[in-house]
């Protein structure tokens, strides 16, 4: 897949010789924000989210032989996004992807946990008091883009169908806000309570691009600032 470059305000590249930095703890004087991720942070190389929890690239088809593709940042295990300058002072996360066919569905996100795990265990946060969910986004080629909100090891473990919401992408690098009580569960997934099982057990937040009926796509998706507001 070819390396995709975005306009001269927000010039996309990869930066794997970036020095780690070592995470900063959340500024616990502003009870109103959790900042989730600002992606400021790298440790081994990889970008972090703003307590030092892992980020990951994912994807899934309902034709596994012919997967989408994607790249991040280069000889990373698991696949990590790629960092991507907007300003000198300011980096996001970001991958290309390229959806193949045939395929009814599939798609391509970037998982942020918001700590690291302890003792091999991940380690769950309690945003059951915030009631929206912000971040920045640019994207290049989808039309959709699919926030879900997940936690595993805590009485959860789905394959999928982990309460979500879809956003039709605007033009340029945007922030938007979701209301936490509008995300819900496809009908075929098995029932989690919003505010019981998972806001107050949340181990990581996916975003991406997904597809039905799927037609050959290729795009950039850069993701920023992601954060919990009351």
């Amino acid at each position: 897949m070819k390396r995709r470059f975005l306009t001269a305000t927000l010039l996309l590249f990869f930066a794997p010789s970036l020095a780690a930095q070592n995470s900063s703890k959340l500024d616990a004087s502003n009870e109103s924000k959790l900042i989730y991720a600002d992606f400021q942070n790298v440790q081994n190389g990889r970008p972090v989210s703003k307590r030092g929890g892992q980020t990951r690239l994912n994807r899934y088809s309902q034709n596994s032989a012919n997967p989408p593709q994607f790249r991040g940042m280069e000889n990373t295990d698991p696949p990590a996004p790629a960092l991507a300058r907007v300003t000198d002072e300011d980096r996001a996360a970001a991958f290309d992807y390229e959806m193949r066919i045939p395929n009814e569905w599939q798609g391509v996100s970037i998982e942020v946990f918001g700590q690291p795990d302890k003792d091999g265990k991940l380690v769950a946060d309690d945003v059951s008091e915030y009631k929206y969910i912000t971040f920045r986004l640019f994207a290049k080629g989808p039309r959709m883009i699919r926030l879900e909100l997940i936690t595993r090891g805590y009485g959860a473990n789905l394959d999928g169908g982990y309460p979500m919401a879809n956003l039709r992408v605007q033009e340029g690098f945007n922030t938007y806000k979701l209301k936490l009580d509008s995300f819900t569960q496809p009908e075929w997934a098995t029932r989690l309570d919003l505010k019981r099982d998972v806001l107050k057990k949340l181990t990581s937040v996916q975003i991406g691009v997904t597809c039905d009926k799927c037609v050959i796509e290729n795009g950039t998706v850069v993701v920023d600032n992601i954060a919990f507001e009351k």
